[in-house]
């Protein structure tokens, strides 16, 4: 099976149901070499699924192993996985990411909710940033969380938003050391010490390709739209104001 992930040709070959639905709308027929080759052993799903918590199927599971590789292997070609719920407002995509239980696709699913139409959620944990040289564009990945939601789409990204609980709604500008710091824990881990650089120079490139925010909020309906006023409207603000606004 080869199909088109990012702009990349990536050749795998599931066993189980849950990757081969997914990946349908990915599948690739053109004549393009294949850039990304992956596979997944059954010792390796064996010692995942002696780990894994109560429930998850071994279909998951290959899922969730074929995304690392991909995750990993993707780097090198200037692709990084943001670990975030990829929602896209009037055209354009904004990631929010969070430590898993912090409730950032509870956060989207607000925005679902108070902002209707104009919204929806391309990928609930596995988009993938494509970094160019003029932007960074966000990508659908056949790779899932669990919540069903991997649409193959691209976008250009808009900002990358990390969410931490609190009583209060706020919004705040994070500086660049802290910007790595949270990128690291939310990115393709267990890498060699050369894709180790390659991912360093990734994200000294985004944070010259987009905005960074640290989102504080509880999870009532507020809280979706103290983040779209103080990061989507903001901007379109000072795009037309500069900074009178």
């Amino acid at each position: 099976m080869r199909l088109l992930i990012a702009d990349l040709v990536t050749e795998l070959s599931p066993v189980y149901d849950e990757t081969k639905r997914l990946a349908k709308p990915f599948i690739y027929g053109g004549e393009r070499q294949t850039d990304i080759l992956l596979s997944v052993s059954e010792k390796t799903l064996d010692s995942m699924m002696s780990r894994a918590a109560e429930g998850v199927t071994v279909g998951k599971m290959e899922n969730l192993a074929l995304s690392s590789e991909f995750c990993r292997k993707a780097i090198p070609f200037g692709t990084m996985l943001i670990h975030s719920s990829a929602l896209i407002c009037d055209g354009g995509a904004y990631l929010f990411s969070a430590d898993s239980g912090v409730g950032k696709s509870t956060h989207t699913r607000l925005w679902l909710r108070e902002f209707g139409e104009r919204v929806h959620i391309m990928n609930d944990d596995k988009p993938v940033v494509r970094l160019l040289e003029d932007g960074a564009l966000v990508c659908g990945t056949p790779f899932d969380g669990g919540s069903g939601i991997a649409l193959n789409e691209t976008y250009p990204l808009k900002a990358v938003v990390f969410v931490e609980r609190g009583e209060e709604n706020s919004v705040r500008v994070p500086a660049s050391k802290e910007i790595i710091q949270k990128l690291y824990f939310q990115t393709a881990h267990f890498v060699s010490a050369e894709t180790a650089v390659e991912m360093l120079n990734n994200f000294e490139k985004l944070l010259g390709l987009t905005r960074f925010f640290v989102l504080t909020c509880n999870m009532d309906s507020s809280a979706a739209h103290v983040a779209y006023e103080e990061i989507v409207e903001k901007k379109y603000m000072m795009l037309l104001y500069g900074d009178r606004c």
